[in-house]
Order: C-alpha cells, then sequence, then structure tokens
C-alpha cells in the first residue's frame, strides 16, 4: 500500500498483432512472438491466452485472414463473459464498441437502479482494473437496439467529444415500418423542433429549428410491413423516427410517434452499422451487427406474408 492506504493496481498485458497476410494461428504467433518456444505458445493456446477478434481460441491451426487482430494476454487467459443485454463487439485500450439489445437503458434516467449498457460494462473493465474509468460517447433509445461505442480514457473521451461529428464515417440504422413503402429510395429533408411534452416535430419555420436530413433505402418489404436501412446526414434527437412517421410510415412499436401495431414486442429500429475515426491510431475503424432476428421473422412469418 501506498502511504494513503490504497492499492496499487497490476495493469494487465495485452498486446495485439495485425495479420498481414492469410496464415494459421500458431504460424502466425511463431512469427510474431520470437522469444517464446513453440512448445510454450501451445501451452498459452491452451490457457486461452490468445483471441482473434473478439473470440477466444485454443486451436493452433485457426485460419487467420488479411486484417485480423490478434490479442495475447501474456499474463493469464482470457475470460469468456457474456452479459445480460449486452455483447462485446470490440475492446483495446482506448475503446469499447458494444451491441445493445433492447429494452436496455443506454445509462442511468434519475435514481433508476436498472441495468445499463454503461454500468454493465463500467464492471466489466474493472474486473482488470479497480479503478478504471468509462466514459458515455453516444446513446441509444432504451427500446432501440444495436451499436454503442465507449472512450476507456479521459484522452479518448476528449477525442471523441471535439471531433464527435467528424469523426463518425457512417452510422446506418435498420426500421422496420407499418405498411408498404412505395419508393424504394428516397431522401428526406426538413425541420425539427421539440414541444414542450420532448417530442419532435417537423416545422416549416426554421427559427429555432434544426435542419435534419435523412436517407432511406428498402431492403424488404410485403403487404404489411417494410425493412429499411437509413441513414443520415445529420444527427437530430428522434431524427429517423420522425422522418419515417412523415411519410405515413411509423417505425412499428413506436408508440412516441403514433404507431399502432407491435408485431415482435419492441421498436423496431437497430443501429446495424458504426464506422468511425479510432481517436488513438487516427485510422477508419468499422463494426457491422446482423440484421436482428425478430425482424427478419415478419417477414418470414406465413401471418404476414
Amino acid at each position: 500500500m501506498n502511504k494513503k492506504g490504497s492499492t496499487k493496481v497490476k495493469k494487465k498485458r495485452i498486446s495485439q498483432f495485425e495479420v498481414k497476410e492469410p496464415s494459421e494461428l500458431l504460424l502466425f504467433l511463431l512469427t510474431v512472438i520470437k522469444d517464446k518456444t513453440k512448445s510454450k505458445i501451445k501451452s498459452m493456446l491452451t490457457h486461452k491466452q490468445f483471441m482473434v477478434g473478439d473470440k477466444i481460441t485454443t486451436k493452433y491451426n485457426y485460419p487467420l485472414k488479411k486484417g485480423d487482430i490478434v490479442k495475447v494476454s501474456w499474463d493469464d487467459g482470457f475470460r469468456e463473459l457474456k452479459y445480460q443485454g449486452v455483447k462485446i463487439v470490440f475492446e483495446d485500450e482506448d475503446i469499447l464498441v458494444v451491441d445493445k439489445m433492447a429494452g436496455m437503458l443506454s445509462i442511468s434516467a434519475g435514481k433508476s437502479k436498472s441495468p445499463t449498457v454503461y454500468k454493465t460494462m463500467l464492471h466489466h473493465v474493472q474486473l482488470d482494473n479497480p479503478i478504471a474509468a468509462l466514459f458515455v460517447v453516444h446513446r441509444l433509445d432504451k427500446d432501440a437496439s444495436g451499436l454503442m461505442v465507449f472512450a476507456k480514457n479521459k484522452n479518448s473521451q476528449v477525442a471523441f467529444q471535439k471531433d464527435w461529428d467528424k469523426s463518425i464515417a457512417a452510422r446506418k440504422y435498420l426500421a422496420v415500418t407499418q405498411g408498404t413503402i412505395e419508393k424504394d429510395e428516397n431522401t428526406i429533408s426538413n425541420f425539427l423542433r421539440e414541444n414542450k411534452a420532448l417530442v419532435m416535430y417537423i416545422t416549416t419555420n426554421p427559427k429555432d429549428a434544426k435542419n435534419a436530413i435523412t436517407h432511406y433505402k428498402v431492403i424488404k418489404k410485403n403487404e404489411f410491413y417494410s425493412l429499411v436501412e437509413v441513414w443520415q446526414e445529420t444527427e437530430r434527437k428522434n431524427q429517423a423516427r420522425v422522418h419515417l412517421k412523415s411519410i405515413g410510415h411509423p417505425i412499428i412499436g413506436d408508440k412516441k410517434y403514433e404507431a399502432t401495431e407491435n408485431p415482435i414486442g419492441r421498436m423496431a429500429l437497430h443501429l446495424k452499422v458504426l464506422t468511425f475515426i479510432h481517436p488513438t491510431t487516427k485510422k477508419e475503424v468499422s463494426f457491422e451487427t446482423k440484421v436482428p432476428d425478430d425482424f427478419l421473422k415478419i417477414f418470414r412469418s406465413k401471418y404476414y406474408q
């Protein structure tokens, strides 16, 4: 202990290596880890000390492709951690990217004791370092699902806050709307304002309002619903929700914006693709999730065909 009575926390030693050409894992490790014997590396594999991307692997012949990131835990094995309502997609020393499930708050609302993505991920980073911090970069609505990024240190937080709009290269949502959208592609542009009930609405008066531009493309549709990909030139509160409602096709489950149907028991809005400039490396990184199964079941179900 130091003079103030606090215990110094030993930082877990982790390295990562980028794969430059296709290879098997053991062969790759032998080329990048020069001071370990083949038998030692095999022992480390057995003890789960290697990850490819976000997956722990113990297979010496695991196939690597160009661009894969191999992580090494020098002191002990990686833990296979699963958390209710949130899945870790990517993590390094500066950022944490997760896939949030619908129904979970991003951060606490008032004095709520409900689980949140922030609380869950703060617990995660403090497993290795009890004094570790985590900083919120952006949020998703409770009823929405999809990708979120957190900063793991003050420098990353400041970098994100300083250039968040410029850092984001792409942010694509998926939504299921009521009704069959006739135009398969379109752009919606107008001004948005928030009323006293905290509901966003479209106005023709630009005073005290913000310009909002949304693009959409229909991916699937049937007689009752449409699956659309949505991307925005601007990021206004509830922007996609307001704009889809404005063309007569609110997102299913979105009562706030006049949806009357909810066949999957939640609001069908999902942040599928998140591309941004890494706050430390300054390189573009991109993350993508699969289409939520409950979205697809609407178009597979005979009831809706």
